[in-house]
Formats: structure tokens, C-alpha cells, sequence
């Protein structure tokens, strides 16, 4: 009995420090892996502060100035003044649904809807004649 017993605790101790092993091994294999990953979260920062960086040099004004001048006949740019900003009357807010309870409102006919980019001057004189039909 007392050398069935010895053998099974041996047996025990072997399964026991195998499994230590293990353990120790694959710690050490999760360790590495981390410290790859580590690294590569690293370099993936290292690319995104290039990158904000050359986006930073590449919006610089005066490059941007340079460029508009360059290219603003192709693009047809112009500079902005006041005129080119509207007011909220003339953003078109959704119509209620009638089916909901709220009353409908009166849709504009495509003929009198607005032609976006308007001056300042056209745009109240759209609205005053929407104010007036």
C-alpha cells in the first residue's frame, strides 16, 4: 500500500511540475506577444505623428494662398464677402406630416424655390415674395 501510495504522490508531483512548465512557457510566450504588440502600437504612433505633422505642413496658409492663386481659374474660386451668407429664413425646415396631427404646411412650388448660391439681396427678395403669395 505504501508503495502504491509513493507512486501516486510521485506521479502527482511530476503532473504537478509539468504543468508548472506549461504554465511558465506560455507566460512567457503571452509576454513576447505583448511586447510585439507593443511595438507595434508604438510605430503605429510614431506613423501618426508623421502624418499630422505633414498634414500640418501641407495646411499651411501661405501654401494654401499659394495654391488658390495658382489654380483659382480652374476651380472658380472667388473671395468671400457678405454677400455670399444667408440668413436662417431661407433654409427650407421639413414640412410636418398631416397624418401626425400637426397641420401641414404650404409647400413651395418648384418654380419659386430658391437657386442656392443667391446674394444677400436676392435671398430677401425671394422671401419677401414668399412672405407675400
Amino acid at each position: 500500500m505504501k508503495i502504491f501510495l509513493n507512486v501516486l504522490l510521485v506521479g502527482l508531483v511530476v503532473a504537478v511540475a509539468t504543468w508548472a512548465y506549461r504554465v511558465n512557457y506560455a507566460t512567457h510566450d503571452a509576454l513576447d506577444r505583448v511586447e510585439v504588440l507593443e511595438m507595434a502600437i508604438a510605430g503605429e504612433r510614431d506613423a501618426i505623428n508623421v502624418l499630422q505633422i505633414e498634414w500640418a505642413y501641407l495646411n499651411r496658409p501661405e501654401r494654401l494662398a499659394e495654391l488658390v492663386g495658382q489654380y483659382s481659374d480652374q476651380l472658380g474660386l472667388m473671395p468671400m464677402d457678405p454677400g455670399h451668407y444667408g440668413e436662417v429664413a431661407m433654409i427650407s425646415f421639413p414640412v410636418e406630416d398631416p397624418y401626425i396631427g400637426a397641420p401641414a404646411q404650404r409647400l413651395a412650388s418648384v418654380g419659386s424655390e430658391p437657386m442656392l448660391p443667391m446674394t444677400l439681396e436676392e435671398a430677401r427678395a425671394w422671401i419677401a415674395r414668399e412672405a407675400s403669395q
